[in-house]
């Protein structure tokens, strides 16, 4: 896109567009007075905020590199309330800002032993996640002492990795987080196009899987919400990036079969019905933009912070929603 300006004007016109449905809707089918008038209310800020984006377009780029602040108060507020024309806000931001250099680890040939430790890590997970719990005897041990063996096993065999991986995140912490902002919001962007088509063919239910942490979160929040912050994203980058490269040393291979695998396995063993099937397609793109920051920095603290940020925003929904 030669005029960068444009995104913004392309954000301030989905901004319009979308909000002003959104209050046509309010007006024709939503029954309760005060519920209709709040959310007209703040569909009308949105129109606000996207008419300030829109004059803002008007500007010269150099007048806009100079002062971004209403760009970006106008970008925070569309993404919290609308997602996809703040996106584009922040694409806008991004694309002005001077090209801070990404610190590559040095991507190694793997070695036999490296090869020989991820195999073992992934048959292992796949045997403690998918095969035991089919035994009756399994469910006679506690699931924390399962998470936990998990843990420290992942942990302790991959530990040279993530010691070197760490030192160069913390050291370059400036350069990393707006590129994982970023790729977060692109990331964000692209799994809502993706879930629209996907939710619309499930009546609007979500995945089983989904389901079953709804229903953990209300029994157990505090921990269901350590598990899905924390654990998650350690032990699922770990595998299905940080090993399963090691693995795979083709790009392009390894980002589709990590990101289908990882998006098959939480769908696979759940499913309830054929249309269930759909949201494989949710978690891959999940999966497949989580291994292409991965890839692109060979980083794993790069993939686990995106990961880390979309669980904890998705464990902030929940509970709201089942809570509060």
């Amino acid at each position: 896109m030669k005029d960068k300006k444009n995104l913004l004007k392309i954000a301030s016109i989905l901004g319009i567009v979308m909000s002003t449905n959104l209050i046509i809707y309010y007006i024709l089918y939503v029954k309760s007075a005060d519920k209709a008038s709040a959310n007209i209310f703040l569909q009308l800020l949105n129109i606000f905020f996207s008419i300030v984006l829109f004059n803002e377009s008007k500007k010269d780029i150099e007048v806009l590199k100079k002062d971004e602040s209403k760009v970006i108060i106008c970008s925070i507020w569309l993404f919290i309330e609308s997602i996809i024309p703040g996106i584009f806000g922040f694409m806008f931001l991004s694309s002005v800002k001077p090209k801070n250099n990404i610190k590559l680890i040095e991507d190694e040939k793997p070695s036999k032993k490296d090869v020989f430790k991820s195999m073992f890590l992934i048959l292992f997970f796949m045997i403690i996640m998918f095969l035991l719990p089919k035994f009756n005897f399994f469910d006679k041990i506690p699931n924390i002492i399962v998470y936990i063996s998990l843990f420290v096993t992942i942990l302790i065999i991959n530990f040279n990795y993530y010691k070197k991986d760490f030192k160069v995140f913390i050291k370059n912490i400036n350069t990393y987080l707006p590129f994982i902002l970023k790729r977060y919001a692109i990331m964000l962007g692209i799994m809502v196009l993706v879930a629209i088509p996907i939710t619309y063919l499930n009546s609007g239910k979500v995945s089983s899987n989904q389901e079953i942490l709804n229903s953990m979160f209300t029994k157990t929040p505090l921990l269901t919400a350590l598990l899905s912050c924390i654990y998650a994203p350690f032990v699922e980058e770990s595998i299905f990036r940080l090993n399963i490269s090691k693995i795979i040393n083709n790009k392009i291979i390894f980002i589709l079969f990590s990101g289908i695998l990882f998006g098959a396995l939480h769908v696979i063993d759940k499913y309830t019905n054929i249309y269930d099937l759909l949201y494989i397609f949710s978690y891959s793109t999940l999966g497949i933009c989580l291994a292409k920051a991965y890839k692109d920095t060979n980083n794993i603290f790069v993939s686990m912070s995106m990961h880390f940020i979309q669980n904890t925003l998705a464990s902030i929904v929940m509970t709201f929603l089942f809570l509060l």
